[in-house]
């Protein structure tokens, strides 16, 4: 017996009789049942103090329903960064997998936007004087002002995009409460990977940046490599 067959009795029309005539005809039920006592509550008359054996018993009632809740959330915190890893090493397939540099963009955002689940990606560059292979890949130096701060600073951005940096990654009519502004600065590569979110909590300012760091870290090796050939 476990504790979902318990709920699932707990619905029955099962009287307090009944339960005591099982009990009694089974006095070794909570030696092999022994994890009900955890939640049972057992008199132990003393009134009206409160006996040591009862108080103990809270105690350690309490202590095991916190042990379980940090448990529970070093499991959901597995989880996630099990799913990062996975879809990181995902995005270095892809990368790998690019011959050019319109492939490797492309790829990039496709695999954010479906592996990562990410509601808007936009990776651009602000390489004057080449040649535009695609037509939305190269930014003008209004939209390298425009998040001109995040760049020199070397360390993503996290929080809500100013208008400006709106217009300049973002289409207009896409409604981005929240972003992510990924600085891009290794050798020849000049630019920045953006990403949007509806959600305002998406991407609030106390966001862990490690992951997003580490992203760029593995773009900016790949576009690096790309822009040295055709330089």
């Amino acid at each position: 017996m476990n504790r979902d067959c318990c709920e699932k009795l707990s619905e029955e029309s099962i009287d307090d009789s009944q339960v005591a005539a099982y009990l009694q005809a089974q006095p070794d039920f909570f030696v092999r049942h022994a994890w009900l006592l955890e939640d049972l509550k057992i008199p132990h008359d003393c009134a009206p103090a409160v006996s040591l054996i009862e108080y103990q018993v809270s105690l350690l009632r309490q202590t095991n329903r916190t042990l379980c809740d940090q448990i529970d959330t070093l499991v959901r915190i597995a989880r996630t960064n099990d799913a990062l890893l996975r879809n990181m090493h995902e995005l270095t397939l892809v990368l790998l997998q690019s011959g050019d540099l319109s492939e490797t963009v492309t790829g990039v955002e496709e695999c954010l936007r479906e592996r990562f689940q990410l509601e808007w990606v936009a990776l651009r560059l602000f390489h004057e004087g080449k040649e535009n292979i695609r037509s939305d890949l190269y930014l003008s130096p209004a939209c390298l002002a425009a998040v001109q701060t995040v760049f020199d600073s070397g360390e993503p951005y996290v929080g809500t995009p100013a208008p400006s940096q709106l217009d300049c990654f973002f289409a207009s009519d896409e409604t981005v409460r929240s972003c992510a502004l990924v600085p891009l600065r290794r050798q020849e590569v000049r630019g920045m990977l953006a990403i949007g979110s509806g959600d305002r909590q998406r991407f609030w300012p106390g966001l862990g940046k490690v992951y997003l760091a580490w992203l760029g870290e593995v773009i900016e090796a790949k576009l690096a490599t790309l822009l040295a050939r055709r330089g």
